[in-house]
């Protein structure tokens, strides 16, 4: 099992003020799998995102990916982990305004080891013309495609997407899904995401539904539709 997470917990606030955001969260991933996590604002799906890709620590329970458990190391080894392991990608772009599209991607690639080509990869996700733009001069979907080159560069393992369509308009956020597919048959790369939006899941080869801080339902899809397949 390439993530394991067993008994997760996560409290914010102290004393009377506390509040239990994860109420013992129980998931597995397949390596080189889409896994969908579904639920409302609040729900807590965020807060498992955060946790896996080591930006929060959990209050019980245990974190384990690729074999390592995560939970429980210290500020350096969890560091090490994010470079080598994890790719984010969030609704906001979180571009540096100042770089253009080819430098904000080169960022990352310095971090990784086994990189993948940037020419190669500007050309797969549509970005060979912008690359000496700046993201001031990009529509949301080139950011976007900007936002996930720069994560995908550095080759990871586990690809982290927190409501990666949630800034977009229709087509855009369907060609975004398009390319995240993409990437997982020629990369072979585990892929999460977090969404309120059903119609993703119908791409997943997992969906966890979420409510409340637990997981209502897991569902194991048999046969995942492409993005071009569902309907919206």
């Amino acid at each position: 099992m390439f993530v394991e997470i067993k008994n997760l917990k996560k409290y914010y606030g102290e004393k009377e003020n506390k509040i239990s955001v994860l109420k013992g969260i129980d998931m597995t991933i397949d390596e080189g799998s889409i896994v969908v996590v579904l639920g409302p604002s609040g729900s807590g799906k965020s807060t498992i995102l955060n946790i896996i890709g080591g930006l929060e620590t959990p209050d019980e329970g245990s974190v384990v990916v690729d074999g390592k458990k995560i939970s429980g190391k210290s500020s350096a080894e969890i560091s090490r982990y994010r470079r080598e392991m994890i790719g984010f990608v969030f609704q906001s772009y979180n571009l540096i305004p100042n770089l253009t599209v080819k430098e904000n991607i080169e960022i990352c690639q310095k971090l990784g080891d086994h990189v993948i080509d940037i020419n190669e990869l500007m050309k797969l996700l549509g970005l060979s013309e912008h690359k000496n733009k700046f993201p001031r001069h990009l529509s949301g979907g080139q950011q976007q495609r900007t936002a996930i080159a720069r994560a995908i560069v550095k080759n990871p393992k586990l690809l982290l997407c927190d409501e990666p369509t949630g800034a977009l308009d229709y087509e855009t956020s369907k060609d975004t899904l398009r390319l995240l597919e993409t990437i997982r048959k020629k990369y072979g790369t585990t892929i999460l995401m977090v969404t309120h939006n059903e119609a993703i899941g119908k791409m997943a080869d997992k969906i966890f539904r979420i409510s409340g801080g637990e997981i209502a339902k897991e569902i194991r899809v048999e046969n995942p539709q492409s993005v071009d397949e569902i309907e919206w």
